[in-house]
């Protein structure tokens, strides 16, 4: 497949997910937003509409509000299967182009960057003083839009009453931008490539053009796109968290930046998002313990977008329906608006406060606290012939050496490039990968475990070369031998330091900053402690829990460093312990 052709595909998956229908009803404004940037917007309405007031439910898009034939100028179907659901149960839908792109005017610095937070305050008030509208609204929305979805409620203004943040970045620096501290250009290049393409119309390699918003085409606002930031280039030359993107730091382009302003808006959300989708499990949970808004968490087992089952106990190479179905997130959906927009009891309130996902068993457990009641941290040590052991070794100098093998890969359809539209797969048989790393296993259980929470890795060890980086891979291993993924976590090796941050209670914490990095010193022990993403999982009796250590991920991180192969040094003494901590629940 050719990268345009896959371009194309992937403009097909992020504008007409879940199928696509065309309003009839529908009317398109330039509103005037921060120094008068005029903003495009088209404004749906219900079939059977009768200018009666409504509330209205926002979608701020960079991924254009709407299409057109080049050719001729006609609308082109661009209402996905949820808009059209939300105008069947009599609500007025706002798109939006966000500043510097699809019909927009302004020059876009960075992705979610503080003027395009402040510029939605002026959308939001301009629809509220309509005669059409209520003086309610709310927003929703998947991957970006599920962002700024949250990020309205950053503009506290009075009208907002509900959001859906679907699929959300939180800290955008670790998820999706530097995993790891690290480039993952596998996916970052392409994603690059694709809103270049749509900030310049470009006809020739998407198929269609923006569409319009009055008679005459929107060149001039185009035009200015032009000095737009290339996503690959800015995020190439921002190592560090407080590193410069366009015109911001890294770190004041995500939710987490506008804690206090969220927080304080105590706009009820309703959080839609997957374990094995990048890093959003994680930003979920962080947002539900330490944002104060009234929070509805459903964690899932899907792909990005909730598009396809991901389970590597139920999917191997085949795309499997999602858990729940499309009509259940879309009812789910509905009845959080319906109650907090309208004021329709729908017994969200009596919604556990978070719905989640149970790999091995299968099935949905819920708990209204995170973590969930009776959790405990457990400890697995590192010991001798790959054993993995709850006592801790008495060797006093046991130690294992890894060449670095960079063909370790999780595929192309891991929980990275899944954020680019596709699927989930092939995750369910990981023992070819697993001879390439360094592993270490349990004896099989002889009792069920339950597996709840952020795990936490804690290494000993050294390194032949001042540049390197490190995953771990947390598997579940069956009694025949076949080991499963279950989870992952990785460091860039120069962000080792560890931080303080009130955030993380009992987990590791990495600032990302260019003061707290340094390159690790040629053979020389270090401590490298660091979480893996959260999960949920029950090891079942006869099964064995592995950890598989690698320092590359082929198909998805940059190889570090760029030339050489490190020895990596992974000690497992009484002296220099290693362990893996689980969070169990009794």
């Amino acid at each position: 497949m050719t990268a345009k052709k896959f371009l194309f595909i992937l403009f097909f998956l992020l504008t007409y997910q879940f199928g696509f229908s065309q309003a009839n009803n529908v009317e398109s404004y330039y509103i005037p937003a921060v120094n008068g940037t005029k903003l495009a917007m088209d404004v749906y309405f219900p079939e059977d509409y009768k200018n009666q007031k409504l509330p209205v439910l926002f979608e701020f898009t960079r991924y254009w509000r709407g299409k057109e034939d080049p050719k001729t100028g006609e609308p082109i179907p661009s209402l996905k299967k949820r808009d059209k659901y939300f105008l069947d149960h009599d609500y007025i839908l706002a798109k939006v182009d966000v500043r510097g792109t699809g019909a927009s005017y302004g020059v876009r610095t960075a992705e979610y960057s503080p003027t395009e937070v402040k510029d939605a305050w002026y959308i939001v008030d301009w629809v509220v003083n309509q005669p059409w509208s209520n003086g309610k609204v709310g927003a929703y929305g998947t991957s970006y839009s599920g962002t700024t979805a949250e990020l309205l409620c950053a503009t506290q203004h009075p009208a907002i009453k509900a959001v859906i943040p679907g699929w959300s970045d939180f800290d955008v620096y670790e998820s999706p931008s530097r995993p790891y501290g690290m480039l993952a250009t596998s996916f970052i290049a392409v994603w690059s490539q694709y809103v270049d393409w749509l900030d310049q119309n470009s006809v020739e390699n998407l198929g269609a053009s923006v569409r319009r918003v009055g008679i005459d085409f929107p060149m001039d606002a185009i035009k200015e796109h032009e000095n737009n930031t290339i996503v690959l280039e800015a995020l190439s030359k921002a190592p560090y968290k407080d590193s410069k993107f366009g015109d911001f730091k890294s770190e004041e382009l995500d939710p987490l930046h506008w804690k206090k302003e969220i927080s304080e808006s105590n706009v009820p959300m309703l959080v839609l998002t997957s374990w094995l989708d990048a890093g959003t499990a994680e930003g979920t949970l962080l947002r539900l313990q330490h944002f104060d808004n009234p929070q509805k968490v459903v964690m899932m087992p899907t792909s990005h977008g909730g598009r396809s089952h991901a389970s590597p106990f139920v999917v191997s190479d085949s795309i499997v329906e999602p858990i729940p179905s499309v009509t259940e997130q879309l009812r789910l959906q509905l009845n959080f608006f319906d109650q907090y927009i309208k004021g329709i009891d729908k017994e969200v309130e009596d919604w556990p406060t978070i719905k989640y996902y149970n790999f091995g068993e299968e099935s949905f457990k819920h708990s209204d606290i995170w973590p969930p009641k009776g959790q405990e941290r457990i400890k697995y040590y590192l010991d001798a012939n790959g054993k993995l052991n709850t006592s801790s070794p008495n060797e006093p100098q046991g130690m294992d050496e890894y060449l670095v093998d960079f063909s370790v890969s999780t595929g192309t359809n891991n929980r990275w490039t899944t954020q680019m539209g596709k699927p989930v797969l092939n995750l369910n048989n990981r023992n070819a990968a697993d001879s390439l790393t360094l592993t270490y296993t349990t004896t099989p259980l002889a009792e069920p475990l339950q597996i709840t929470g952020t795990p936490v890795i804690s290494l000993n060890l050294s390194s032949s070369h001042k540049e390197g980086a490190i995953f771990v891979y947390l598997e579940d291993v069956d009694p025949d031998g076949k080991s499963r993924y279950i989870t992952e976590g990785g460091l860039l090796l120069k962000h080792r330091k560890l931080s303080m941050n009130a955030m993380y209670d009992k987990i590791p914490y990495h600032s990302f900053r260019k003061s707290d990095a340094s390159p690790m010193p040629i053979d020389k022990i270090e401590e490298v402690s660091f979480k893996l993403h959260p999960t949920s999982i029950l090891i079942k009796k006869g099964h064995s829990i592995r950890i598989a250590i690698s320092g590359a991920d082929k198909d998805t991180f940059d190889k570090v460093p760029t030339e050489g192969i490190p020895t990596l040094s992974i000690y497992r003494n009484k002296t220099n312990i290693s362990f893996l901590e689980l969070p169990i629940i009794k």
